[in-house]
């Protein structure tokens, strides 16, 4: 009986370990990064069949012709984190050049912290063409403070791009965080993903 015992918490001992081992390799904004690759994979395809693909059968609202812009009805929850989704699609063409998922963090040091770390993961995970382009982004993220983003009725915004992958592979990448229009407490984060350069 105290062998069996013995061997049933040696057996949960090492299943929890492999278990505390493999989260450990798995991205904290993994679920993001999976996102972001699923619907860069329709890229330039139009845009019923894109949204076939994903599987998007409710949007909040119809397709904008004048923006290019659908949004997703599907809250994404990460870490515990909630982001918003939205497809943009060239307006000639019709097909789907773009994505943007976008959240929202508290006023406080720990938000401008946890700001911080999600635009690096998504600076990790989609490396910069080169160096230049690396320090560049990462200047500006150790800008984003409160005296960047001062209280209403001062406004203010910290926005960057960069550039991953080459030639029909490419994807051009920029993050935006600014003063809420809504609140003081709220400071809004949008990432954004795209096959042709943002102006």
């Amino acid at each position: 009986m105290r062998k069996s015992c013995f061997v049933l918490i040696c057996g949960i001992v090492i299943l929890t370990l492999l278990s505390a081992g493999c989260s450990k390799d798995t991205p904290k904004y993994a679920e993001l990064f999976t996102q972001v690759e699923g619907h860069r994979a329709v890229f330039n395809q139009p845009l019923e069949d894109g949204l076939a693909v994903l599987e998007v059968t409710d949007a909040v609202g119809e397709f904008d012709p004048n923006l290019g812009t659908i949004m997703q009805d599907e809250i994404l929850t990460v870490n515990p984190m909630e982001f918003i989704q939205q497809i943009t699609a060239d307006v000639t063409t019709g097909t789907i050049i773009g994505y943007r998922i976008g959240t929202v963090f508290p006023r406080s040091d720990s938000g401008y912290e946890d700001a911080r770390e999600l635009v690096r993961a998504f600076l990790d995970q989609y490396k910069p063409a080169d160096a230049e382009e690396t320090d560049k982004v990462e200047q500006s993220v150790q800008s984003i403070d409160r005296m960047a983003l001062p209280l209403k009725p001062l406004t203010g915004s910290i926005e960057e791009s960069w550039t991953y992958g080459e030639g029909e592979n490419k994807l051009f990448i920029t993050y935006r965080i600014s003063n809420s229009n809504q609140s003081d407490e709220e400071l809004p984060l949008n990432l954004y993903f795209s096959t042709v350069e943002q102006h």
